[in-house]
């Protein structure tokens, strides 16, 4: 394979990557964007009750010990 020919090659796989690249980019702009908007329309004081009762129920399902135990598992189990 000759020089040229690969330079060649690299340069159209470098601008695929390019492509890519500025695809993933406008993807993640526009979902931001969507996210936005959606969180627009939640007032903040339910978004704060919603977070403050998720904290509750994850706190008591960790204390739990049955749940725990799982999470104990879950988390072993990832990293391998």
């Amino acid at each position: 394979m000759s020089l040229r020919h690969l330079n060649k090659r690299i340069d159209r796989c470098a601008d695929q990557m390019e492509r890519q690249r500025l695809g993933a980019l406008a993807l993640l702009d526009r979902q931001h964007r969507d996210v936005r908007e959606r969180a627009r329309g939640i007032p903040i004081p339910v978004a704060l009750g919603l977070a403050v009762v998720a904290g509750f129920v994850a706190e008591r399902l960790v204390k739990s010990p049955k749940a725990a135990h799982a999470l104990r598992l879950y988390s072993i189990w990832r990293m391998f």
